[in-house]
This record gives structure tokens, sequence and C-alpha cells, in this order.
């Protein structure tokens, strides 16, 4: 009596079974492919102005969408000129495109202000007294505020040499020194105007004399014009808006952040970069918070760096920072939700991986 094997039916109809599960969840199930990274914050731009090694003021934006400096300026000083730095208040940190940050006072354009000041008025009083005939009486009023003038530039000598003493024993600023000494300047214009004045009164003119000071007027006029824009010039105001941030560097002048929106910096394996490309939207999670970001890519670096026995090549990804809870500097955790997969494809991801 012979006796065959009994056959085994339980194994196929389980592996059919498992078969058929797959491919129902396949149909039904489309789970999101997620990458596990590490970001670095970044915020949209920054504003930085510094100080030179040979006293220029440098200004700088970066732009952290482009990834580099997308304005530098240089502000140049000539040989012992003798600047000041004026800066706004910092009450409110949060500061406007366009607000003005910092005034420079220089002292060689306020000097070269009142000399061409004095010399275009010296000017025009000449023209004026030398164009039509004048009185005795002009000629003796002139005399007299000459008089004034050379009494009151001898009473304020005696000041300054009281300033310079004060100055030298440090009872006295030098701002205050440099405040009676534009004071003397000023009255030696007045002097200067008077002096002219009785000269021309006392003394007729001719034409060419005439026509040469209307052509000095003019070029006194030109060069105030452009010391005037110079001066201006030396206003900083803020290139973007944003908020000041603490400076603890003897360089560094000011920090301005624009952090409403921010740039996160994030290794992805170079697996996985085939899936990403510029322009695309994106959900993300950050670790130890608990909302969802919406983020869009906005660069792929061409680079290929080695992170943790892994090459990776970096993505910048902007994302609104209205809620302020991502700060500069930070390092957080992230999770990107690429796209929905099959479910063929995840398994396959979780096996290979």
């Amino acid at each position: 009596m012979v006796y065959s094997p009994k056959k085994n039916y339980f194994a196929p109809a389980i592996i059919i079974l498992v078969l058929l599960l797959i491919l129902i969840l396949n149909f039904f199930i489309k789970p999101n492919l997620t990458v596990k990274t590490v970001c670095e914050v970044f915020p949209k731009e920054k504003w930085i102005l510094t100080k030179g090694d040979n006293g220029q003021i440098i200004s700088r934006v970066i732009d952290y969408t482009k990834g580099r400096t997308v304005q530098y300026n240089l502000n140049l000083f000539e040989r012992g000129e003798q600047v000041f730095l004026k800066f706004s208040s910092d009450k409110n940190r949060l500061i406007s495109s366009g607000d003005t940050v910092v005034s420079i006072i220089s002292s060689d354009v306020r000097e070269r202000l009142i000399e061409i000041e004095g010399d275009l008025e010296v000017a025009k009083a000449s023209l004026k007294s030398q164009s039509s005939g004048e009185k005795e009486s002009l000629i003796n009023e002139a005399k007299a505020r000459l008089s004034y003038t050379q009494e009151k530039i001898s009473e304020q000598n005696v000041l300054l040499k009281k300033a310079e003493i004060l100055y030298e024993k440090g009872l006295s600023s030098q701002q205050e020194l440099d405040t009676q000494k534009w004071i003397v300047d000023l009255l030696e214009i007045e002097k200067k105007i008077y002096k002219a004045q009785l000269q021309n009164l006392s003394t007729g003119a001719k034409s060419e004399e005439i026509n040469l000071l209307k052509s000095q007027i003019n070029s006194f006029d030109s060069r105030l014009k452009l010391l005037k824009t110079r001066q201006d010039g030396l206003t900083i105001t803020a290139p973007i808006s944003g908020y000041l941030s603490d400076v603890f560097s003897s360089d560094t002048l000011v920090s301005l952040i624009n952090d409403r929106e921010i740039i996160l910096h994030a290794p992805i394996r170079i697996e996985d970069i085939e899936l990403l490309k510029s322009g695309q939207i994106i959900r993300l999670r950050i670790s130890d918070l608990e909302e969802e970001y919406k983020g869009l890519i906005i660069s792929i670096s061409r680079e290929v760096k080695f992170i943790n026995n892994q090459q990776v090549a970096f993505i910048s990804i902007e994302i609104d920072n209205n809620n302020g809870k991502l700060l500069p500097g930070m390092i957080k955790e992230s999770y990107l939700n690429i796209k929905e997969i099959s479910f063929f494809e995840y398994i396959s991801r979780f096996l290979s991986t």
C-alpha cells in the first residue's frame, strides 16, 4: 500500500492573501514621502554696517534667498578729517526701509561749507555795492559795522582761549572747543564782508570787475551745491526693514535682520535630491513646533558635501515666520513632506533604507 504526501495549501494561500492585501493597500493608500534632515535657520535679508581698518564705513546687504551680497557701499573720508557718528534712538528696534539710522558729521565738510558760504556772501556784497553809486552815510554805516565786528572778534578770541585752557585740563569737550572756533570763523567772514563793502563803497568798479565778480559767484554757488550734496550723502538710511540685533563687536556698528521670512538651509541625500526642484512647494514639520509650514524651494546647490558618511547637497527653503518662533542661527530637525507615493514605492524605500 502506497501513501502519497498530503499537500499543504496553507502557505500559498497566505502568500496570495498578502499579495491581495498589498494590491488593495496600493490602490487605496497613498502615503507621503517624507525626508528627515537637519536645517539651519537664516533671515531672508541682513544689513551689516562695519568700520574698516582705515576708518571707512562699509555697508553690506546679504540676501540669503540668493546666497550672496547684493549691495555694497563704501564711505571714504580724507586723512585727518574728524568724523562724528550720531546713531538714531533704538528704543523702537523695528526699523523700516529708508529710516535714518546713522548721521555722519564731518568737520571738514562743515568748515568748507562755512568758508564757501562766506566767500559767496562776500562776492554778492561786492557785486551789489559796485553795481550802483552809494552815499556818504552808507560808507559811515559800513565803517561802524566793521568796527563793531572787530570788537566782537576780540571778545570771542578771549572766550576761545578760555575754552582751549579748559579743554587742555580735560574740563571741556572737543565739540565745545570746535563750536568756539566756528564762531570766530563766522565773525572773521562777517569782517571780510564789511571790509569788502567799505572798500567798494569808497572806490568805483569797472565792468570787467563786475563780470569777474559774477563769475566768482557762479563758481562759489556750484561748489556750495556739491558740498551740500555730499553733506546729504553722509546720512545713512536702512536699505531693508527689520529688527536691530545686538552687536558685541567693536568693528560692527549696526546689524539689521529681516526675519519675517526665513531661509532654511538643509542637506539632502543625493539619492533623494532628484525628487526636488527649484520652485517646488513642499510641506514640512520642524521639531518642537506643532504647526506645519509650507515652504518654497528657492535653490538647490550643485556642489556635493560629505556629511555623516553620506553624500548630500544643500537646498534652500523659504517659509513665513510671522509668529517669530524661528530665530536666525537655530539648528532644527525637520521632516520634509515631498509628495504622495504609491504603497509599493513606500515599501520599497522602507526596505532599502
